[in-house]
């Protein structure tokens, strides 16, 4: 899907029926075969809907603007995109995308370049991917971005997720079980480089081995960024430091 779209319908017609499909980060759901020539009032909503309804009721987030400079608004602050990072093409699951983006057109100094992650996050990890960054913030773990924002995306004042195109009342005639997942955001800082613009195969062996044991300088970034220091010094990995963390807060 694209990346502004949280959601998305499919209206099916054959042998005379028809039926509504809708597809998000929690897979597919569907509606009962309705009679075309029975049920035409029906048919006639769902294509009024379709022409007339806000964007946000199609499945549109209205805090990414698509136009010629794209933007992303989160909490009143506006990062312009520059380039893509990396994107998802999936469906169902996290269905991530990364963008490196700046507060200003064009940017005022390297400070003023980000890193969002747009996921979409199942509910029940007890352990969310911005409190493991925050926690090795805390403990001032060197070579890890800090987090500049993590915040839950908003859609007609409420918390965007799967549920809300989900009613129980709905979901009760299906005997399958679906994720639950929240929409959000986190904003990264410093921005690395692609791993796919590594110099060498040596130097992404180079930075794998910085992250578990600490040789060298390494910026996290989802497995796609990285950050290397041409004059590496001695340091804790950022792994074995985040082990010891959970050694030292977990009872």
């Amino acid at each position: 899907m694209q990346p502004n779209r949280v959601f998305s319908y499919l209206l099916a017609f054959c042998n005379g029926q028809y039926r509504l499909y809708m597809y998000d980060r929690a897979g597919g759901v569907y509606s009962h075969w309705y009679d075309l020539h029975k049920s035409p009032i029906a048919l006639l909503r769902i294509l009024c809907a379709a022409a007339f309804a806000p964007t946000s009721w199609l499945g549109i987030d209205d805090t990414f603007d698509c136009r010629l400079h794209p933007v992303i608004t989160i909490d009143d602050t506006r990062y312009f995109i520059i380039a893509k990072c990396s994107s998802s093409c999936i469906i169902r699951g996290r269905a991530t995308h990364v963008w490196f983006v700046t507060t200003s057109v064009p940017p005022s100094d390297s400070d003023d370049i980000f890193v969002i992650k747009d996921l979409w996050v199942n509910e029940e990890r007890k352990l969310s991917e911005a409190q493991i960054l925050m926690e090795l913030n805390y403990h001032n773990i060197e070579c890890v971005p800090k987090v500049v924002k993590a915040c839950t995306v908003q859609q007609d004042g409420q918390e965007d997720s799967t549920s809300l195109c989900r009613p129980k009342a709905f979901m009760s005639h299906f005997n399958w079980q679906y994720d639950h997942r929240i929409h959000r955001w986190l904003v990264l800082t410093p921005a690395g480089c692609l791993i796919t613009h590594a110099e060498s195969p040596l130097e992404v062996i180079t930075c794998l081995l910085d992250l578990v044991i600490g040789e060298g300088s390494f910026s996290y970034g989802d497995t796609v960024c990285f950050l290397t220091n041409k004059q590496p010094t001695r340091r804790y990995g950022v792994l074995k430091s985040y082990i010891e963390i959970l050694a030292l807060t977990t009872p």
